[in-house]
């Protein structure tokens, strides 16, 4: 029973490591992210075909700019993690605000909930309502 378990432990670990290194040897361009990403948007918001362009679109652009820049930035020697953070986070939001310009108000809602984003950006939007209200 014990070499059974220890056998069968053996495959799993040793099948694990094997398609591990598989991942490695082969990891995927950035232009195959954002294919990957726009196909799921697509199905996730269902997109017409004219939005589904201008997603990836977006996505093959800002993605491959963002990636660049981030290579320029380990080219260059940068250690500090907080750089690259601040560069990620500035790309996502120039996506995000492409994105609601070509999605509409109940797709872009929904994108947002499965970013994790809806409850930033909805306290974001009262905020700038009562900015206005003020004025």
């Amino acid at each position: 029973m014990k070499k059974r378990l220890l056998t069968l432990f053996t495959i799993i670990f040793l099948t694990s490591v094997t398609s591990f290194a598989q991942q490695q040897e082969n990891p995927k361009s950035v232009e195959e992210l954002a294919m990957e990403e726009a196909v799921r948007l697509e199905k996730e918001l269902k997109l017409e075909p004219h939005q589904a362009f201008y997603i990836d679109s977006i996505l093959q652009h800002d993605m491959k700019a963002m990636d660049d820049e981030i290579q320029a930035m380990r080219s260059a020697g940068m250690q500090d993690f907080r750089q690259y953070q601040i560069v990620r986070e500035r790309w996502i939001d120039k996506m995000r605000g492409s994105f609601q310009k070509v999605l509409t108000e109940e797709q872009y809602i929904h994108y947002l909930k499965d970013v994790g984003l809806y409850n930033k950006e909805k306290k974001k939007l009262q905020e700038e309502k009562k900015k206005k209200k003020k004025k």
